[in-house]
């Protein structure tokens, strides 16, 4: 039963990887060629992909 955990743990772990490296490689082929405008709305767009979505900050931007 461990061994059929493990096995599918580097299964899902390498599929993550192929489908990461897919993503940055249409991402490189997309990026040549277009204006900044479009560099800015791509890398937006990757970090949602891969999960980097932020929180806008808090109004107000103070400390306390």
């Amino acid at each position: 039963m461990l061994t059929g955990a493990l096995v599918a743990a580097a299964v899902w772990g390498v599929a993550k990887v192929v489908r990461d490296w897919l993503v940055l490689r249409q991402v490189r082929a997309a990026l040549e060629g277009c204006s900044a405008e479009d560099r800015v709305r791509i890398g937006m767009r990757l970090a949602e992909a891969l999960g980097g979505r932020q929180e806008p900050p808090a109004e107000g931007g103070g400390n306390g």
